[in-house]
């Protein structure tokens, strides 16, 4: 299973690991696109370009390497 807090994911081999990562404020994978909103927005919002452009290619987006902050802000919003 992955698990996803922010824009840091974890692969879990136990159950044990799952506990102490839920613990830390980590979600399943899965469950990460269903969790957007306000609050997420402002995640990404606070992240630099590079770590905006590495999510653009993670959610297979074309054409980032040339779009500023706000172009990817505003595409990614769509996605995330």
């Amino acid at each position: 299973m992955r698990m996803i807090n922010r824009n840091v994911e974890r692969v879990v081999e136990s159950e044990a690991q799952a506990t102490k990562l839920r613990a830390a404020g980590f979600i399943e994978l899965g469950e990460h696109k269903e969790e957007t909103g306000v609050s997420q927005t402002k995640d990404i919002s606070s992240m630099n370009i590079a770590d905006l452009k590495a999510m653009a290619k993670e959610n297979g987006l074309e054409g980032y390497s040339s779009l500023n902050k706000e172009e990817l802000l505003a595409v990614l919003k769509d996605v995330v």
